[in-house]
């Protein structure tokens, strides 16, 4: 296998992650109904295990006491585990080239949760790869019954746009939020009816980096409204994240400027009918170095997701997306287009099947290599 095939393979295989926030559209809830982190993703809570994913999910073998009674994983009231396996085939498709084919395991995650008080939760995902997430959790009414809050402190994902399951997406890996980017921080977040509010401080280490590089800060914020109006429901919401990567060192007594401004805006949107829902996200990522940083790169990059699910019978649905990025607004580098189709199986409770083709079509010198490259793609996908 070429240097260049295996690049692809590593850059194009999807890994994915855990939500699917087409479920909060289409319930008209918001994530944490049947999450434990209040951002999303990860270990479900005993709602979303033992009532969502046995009776509303699945095609056949609905759950009842007795299923629930087999599947118990938990020690009393106060500690709960989970997991999540997800091995896929790829074969991979590169013009005037032979095709790929590879088994891999996209995702190999352990959870434990602790309800330690009332509202008060001690949270660890230890996935493969390297990536991991810890954190406490308070969560308490703050009163009227529409109105609630929550504190989470530890290491996590920072709250953006869509958890999409894939994190290999445009509006993911591509512009900082990929599987292994997670961060220090504390975020604190407010559910006011149909509005929830979410903002952090973070260490700003990211980018796969163990150690922060410089004493700035990150902070992020995003704004999420999500209402039903009888059998629609609609979701609108925007994000914002600010970073300075790099710093200000002394070398031989001469100043070394490597720092850079890192912003990340977007806007994300839904709607669900019946059988059908639809997502969507466009963000900008701007990096624009300071003025004595001759090493650092100026980019300011545009990339979209839009998806459309449509659900068949229950337990199997069908979903299409398309993707659009261009890697650099202030030239003509070149545009990346991708469509995706497949197929989604939920035979049981906490099995899912899934099948996938994807196209990439691409124009320019930045995205030449990803022209044309065609993937088929199974899973299989084990959850509790």
């Amino acid at each position: 296998m070429s240097a260049r095939r295996a690049a692809l393979l590593v850059a194009l295989a999807p890994t994915w992650a855990q939500a699917l926030p087409r479920f909060a559209v289409r319930e008209g809830v918001p994530c944490v109904s049947c999450h434990v982190n209040p951002s999303g993703g990860g270990m479900r809570n005993r709602y979303g295990r033992y009532v969502y994913e046995t009776t509303r999910l699945p095609a056949g073998l609905p759950g009842s006491p007795e299923m629930r009674k087999l599947l118990e994983v938990d020690i009393g009231e106060t500690l709960s585990f989970g997991a999540d396996s997800r091995t896929a085939y790829i074969d991979q498709r590169v013009p005037e080239a032979e095709g790929i084919g590879t088994n891999m395991q996209m995702q190999a995650d352990l959870y434990v949760a602790a309800d330690l008080w009332q509202g008060l939760t001690l949270y660890y995902d230890y996935g493969a790869y390297q990536s991991f997430e810890a954190m406490g959790i308070f969560r308490h009414g703050l009163g009227p019954k529409w109105l609630e809050g929550y504190v989470k402190a530890g290491r996590f994902m920072p709250t953006h746009g869509l958890r999409l399951e894939n994190h290999n997406t445009f509006v993911r890996q591509d512009i900082g939020f990929g599987p292994r980017d997670k961060d220090v921080g504390l975020e604190g977040g407010l559910y006011a009816g149909p509005f929830l509010l979410q903002a952090s401080i973070l260490g700003g280490a990211g980018e796969d980096r163990q150690i922060d590089d410089n004493r700035e800060k990150a902070v992020t914020g995003r704004l999420e409204w999500l209402q039903r109006f009888g059998p629609l429901r609609l979701l609108l919401g925007g994000s914002v994240y600010r970073n300075e990567t790099g710093a200000l060192t002394d070398v031989m007594g001469a100043e070394v400027e490597s720092r850079s401004d890192h912003l990340r805006v977007g806007g994300h949107w839904g709607a669900a009918l019946g059988r059908f829902a639809y997502l969507g996200e466009a963000d900008l990522v701007k990096v624009d170095p300071f003025e004595d940083n001759a090493q650092g790169q100026k980019t300011h990059s545009y990339q979209s997701y839009q998806e459309l699910d449509a659900l068949i019978i229950r337990g199997l649905e069908v979903n299409f997306n398309y993707e659009f990025r261009e890697p650099d607004l202030d030239r003509a580098s070149g545009k990346l287009r991708r469509l995706a189709g497949g197929l989604e199986f939920y035979p049981v409770p906490f099995v899912e099947l899934k099948v996938l083709y994807r196209q990439s079509i691409g124009s320019g010198p930045a995205v030449a290599e990803q022209d044309g490259v065609k993937e088929f793609i199974g899973m299989a996908h084990l959850f509790l």
